[in-house]
């Protein structure tokens, strides 16, 4: 539903400059203070907000974009058709209050978009159980809700949603508590639905906002205008599969009791001005560079070439990743996957248990994302699914969602058009480090795992 300036304040003090990915790796990460103790884990000011995260089996999960136009343009997304087909899939939600009193709502939680979308039509839903039990937001029971006027359209993969623009009071986060008045976000813009089909709940995006996106501020712009947050930047650590490990988006900070070493810096490509001229939108593409596989009790095998990069969207909203076929092929062979007779590979739900892992590289081997086949195979209970699935074609994204995502600690950085990321490894909690005007500078030399 989703390329690399670093902006970073200079060794010098106080002094600001513009760096390039390369001007930034020629400054010695081995010339920093030493590794961090306890007495500076997280920021005296507490400038973060942290909202955990809940895991959703649900049937029927398609996602997409929205356009920002006031009567919106639809945006399909053809990656994501075959959760159509498929017909259950995991995805992790967010709750959030809106309105005056608040209303608690559910939404998904979407790196692949960038705006609010609210009440989808329960009886038109693919799991009307599943809809009624993430809350409705009533305009009417809202003191502090303005219309604003205009409609917005979207397709998502087979569902859709049409309906009207407001503005509205939030609350997010642990510290957002209904009834407590220190933290509003006001004039959020929310999208309403007045009519959909197939989907199931709300979408909250998190990608860029009214940067490049968008005319209007989006939720996290607004925590950056409210200052609640100094920086539009949040990281995401959703947790392994089956629980185990907490499950949370930290807006404005980073929880380094979520990885050990160095976040390594992968820059937003194709750039944001280049991406609103191919796709009419900036999202969190990113370059892949390597791909490989780890069968248990073997060698990894490469299944691509020293000279190998593809660029892939980094997706929350969608379970699966998806790559070319023959990738998917090569990873169902070693995983014994087979196809079934809607086109998905299945996997023996054992094989979770096996000591293998898929490998993605980035930045050409300074960084390897290993995924456990215990979190890169979907678990549907009565049967198992192959993390990863064909694109439609050769041409199509390939899309990082969250069979991906559940290996990897990541920091979607917008005041640097970059995403960092280290390998998911939690150990414990109090870990929050506040990201400030300098957080290029953090990220590269300070911020470090402490696991």
């Amino acid at each position: 539903m989703a390329l690399f300036r670093l902006l970073l304040l200079g060794l010098l003090s106080f002094s600001c400059v513009s760096a390039s990915l390369s001007d930034i790796k020629r400054i010695d990460r081995g010339k920093s203070r030493d590794r961090p103790t306890d007495d500076h884990r997280t920021s005296d000011s507490r400038r973060h907000i942290r909202a955990t995260l809940q895991s959703r089996k649900v049937n029927n999960i398609t996602l997409g974009t929205v356009s920002a136009n006031q009567s919106s343009r639809i945006i399909g997304r053809a990656p994501r058709e075959p959760l159509a087909r498929y017909g259950a899939g995991i995805v992790y939600m967010l709750e959030l209050a809106l309105g005056t009193p608040g209303q608690l709502i559910s939404a998904i939680l979407d790196t692949g978009s960038y705006t609010l979308l609210v009440d989808p039509d329960c009886n038109f839903a693919a799991d009307p159980q599943a809809c009624q039990t993430y809350g409705y937001y009533d305009t009417a029971q809202s003191s502090t809700a303005r219309g604003l006027g205009g409609w917005f359209a979207g397709q998502f993969g087979t569902g859709y949603m049409q309906g009207v623009w407001y503005s509205d009071t939030a609350y997010v986060g642990l510290d957002s508590i209904i009834g407590v008045t220190d933290l509003p976000l006001p004039n959020l813009r929310v999208g309403v639905s007045k009519l959909s089909q197939y989907i199931w709940a709300g979408v909250l995006g998190v990608s860029y906002g009214n940067a490049w996106n968008t005319g209007y501020q989006t939720l996290l712009d607004l925590l950056v205008a409210q200052g609640y947050i100094e920086v539009p930047i949040f990281s995401l650590g959703v947790g392994y599969q089956g629980g185990g490990s907490p499950s949370d988006i930290i807006f404005g900070g980073v929880d380094r009791k979520k990885f050990r070493g160095y976040l390594e810096p992968l820059q937003i490509y194709p750039y944001p001005q280049q991406q609103l001229k191919l796709y009419d939108q900036v999202t969190y593409r990113v370059n892949l560079t390597s791909l490989g596989i780890t069968p248990p009790g073997q060698s990894e095998t490469l299944l691509t070439d020293s000279n190998f990069e593809r660029n892939v969207l980094i997706d929350s909203g969608s379970t699966y990743t998806y790559l070319d076929a023959n990738m998917v092929a090569a990873i169902a062979k070693a995983l014994n996957a087979y196809v079934d007779l809607h086109g998905v590979y299945r996997v023996p739900c054992e094989s979770r248990n096996l000591d293998g892992s898929v490998n993605f590289g980035f930045n050409f081997y300074n960084i390897i994302i290993r995924v456990n086949y215990a979190d890169f195979i979907v678990d549907f209970d009565s049967y198992c699914a192959l993390g990863v699935q064909p694109t439609g074609d050769v041409d199509s994204t390939w899309v990082l969602g969250t069979s991906f995502i559940r290996a990897a600690y990541l920091v979607f950085d917008q005041q640097n058009d970059a995403v960092w990321i280290a390998q998911y490894l939690p150990c414990g909690d109090d870990g929050i480090t506040d990201l400030s005007l300098d957080a290029g500078r953090q990220l590269w030399l300070e911020v470090t795992g402490l696991c």
